[in-house]
């Protein structure tokens, strides 16, 4: 692996510096490893340097339970036990018929620090209501899987491979692991792998042509794991909150060049029992998601941070008897950072709206996808989306991004 040299760096950081300013910035320089977290974010011979985190919401998170239209008389009869009151939300100060739960307390104070856009209404055409194919529809950014190969790869590989094919570009959370013990992702690849180790311990002399590319491929694996295992080793949380979101800051902190970072939470199926859910699921994520971002600003990669929230679709308007909601459509799409436009996008939630069963979808989830590669990346979204049979609306009723 070979690194920049030192003239190069410090190329990299003063660019950094000059386009993000000297505050957090200078917290970055004090710390060598820092440096080279800020520079790496600084400057990019590809699109604009900068890091996307995707953070899914697996199980569909209930839109109306995060922001809450809560003195609309609809909302409050489709949900007699469940419907949010004045006292439950924090009030939208440009929108103040509507109101972030209080359980997403960080949430609402990057509100109003003008560091959040609500796209509201999100899905994508002729719905279903299958946890599993409406995740891969997000994972994939296409409605028909078979449609071609491309469409067989997930997006954001289709977009590394298109624009900055580094082996660093992309990083999942759960599929490297902790980077503290990165090598094999789980338990049963890990078994897998040990078999597979050994079956090919036999083949070191003879090997063919294609056993030759497996075991190079396991090399592959083994060298990057100890790299990321490297970078991460001296990682400090700002916090004491761990997860996912944990994970994610300790791969900004290696410094890698990577641009998309992709992370997952679960558990928002809430059929039953859904406040009680919610009282544990949303003050977590919250607090996790704080710990991230106070990260950021000490590895001075907060300005150039912007953390994409979504879930695979939303819940119905009206509850059911367990108390909970059952699958729904349109969701919000959450954007969070420095560089995002502030407030509500998409269509604003309607009593008709709320009559019906489930709310309607006004924009396209790659919509919001394709904002976030061309406005915040730096990249053309149209190779990654634009794939034989598969068209959509982009607009997202206003700029996401400033």
């Amino acid at each position: 692996m070979s690194y920049e040299c030192k003239e190069c760096v410090e190329v990299s950081r003063r660019s950094f510096l000059l386009r993000s300013g000297g505050a957090f910035a200078a917290l970055a320089c004090a710390d060598p490893i820092l440096r080279l977290v800020a520079s790496t974010y600084g400057a990019s011979s590809q699109g604009t340097g900068n890091l996307l985190v995707l953070c899914q919401l697996n199980g569909g998170l209930d839109a109306l339970s995060f922001l809450a239209p809560f003195s609309n008389s609809v909302y409050q009869a489709k949900r007699p036990q469940l419907a949010l009151k004045a006292a439950d939300v924090d009030p939208l100060p440009d929108q103040p018929e509507y109101g972030i739960n209080k359980q997403f307390q960080f949430y609402s104070e990057l509100y109003q620090q003008q560091q959040l856009a609500i796209v509201q209404q999100v899905a994508y055409p002729d719905s279903n209501g299958s946890h599993f194919e409406s995740q891969e529809i997000y994972e994939f950014g296409v409605r028909n899987l078979g449609a071609s190969p491309a469409a067989n790869v997930r997006w954001y590989e289709r977009l590394r491979k298109t624009y900055f094919d580094e082996p660093y570009g992309v990083l999942d959370t759960r599929k490297i692991g902790d980077p503290r013990n990165y090598g094999y992702p789980d338990k049963t690849y890990h078994k897998a792998a040990q078999e597979a180790f050994g079956r090919l311990a036999r083949l070191k002399t003879g090997q063919t042509d294609a056993q030759q590319k497996v075991l190079d491929a396991y090399r592959h694996i083994d060298e990057i794991g100890a790299e990321i295992r490297e970078r991460t080793q001296s990682f400090n949380s700002s916090g004491p909150a761990r997860g996912e979101f944990f994970r994610a800051a300790m791969l900004a902190y290696a410094g890698l060049g990577t641009q998309i970072i992709k992370l997952e939470y679960g558990g928002f199926d809430t059929h039953g029992n859904q406040a009680e859910a919610n009282a544990q699921l949303f003050p977590s994520l919250d607090a996790q998601f704080r710990q991230f971002v106070d990260d950021c600003k000490a590895m001075g990669i907060w300005e150039r941070t912007c953390v994409l929230f979504y879930s695979e679709f939303g819940r119905r308007n009206e509850e059911n008897g367990s108390p909970g909601t059952d699958h729904g459509h349109g969701g919000h799409m959450i954007l969070a950072g420095p560089g995002v436009n502030p407030g509500l996008f998409g269509q604003r939630v309607t009593s008709s709206d709320l009559n019906r069963g489930n709310l309607p979808h006004y924009v396209d989830f790659r919509a919001v996808f394709s904002a976030s590669i061309r406005d915040w990346l730096g990249f053309d979204p149209a190779p990654i989306f634009s794939l034989p049979g598969e068209s959509f609306d982009s607009s997202t009723g206003g700029a996401l991004f400033r």
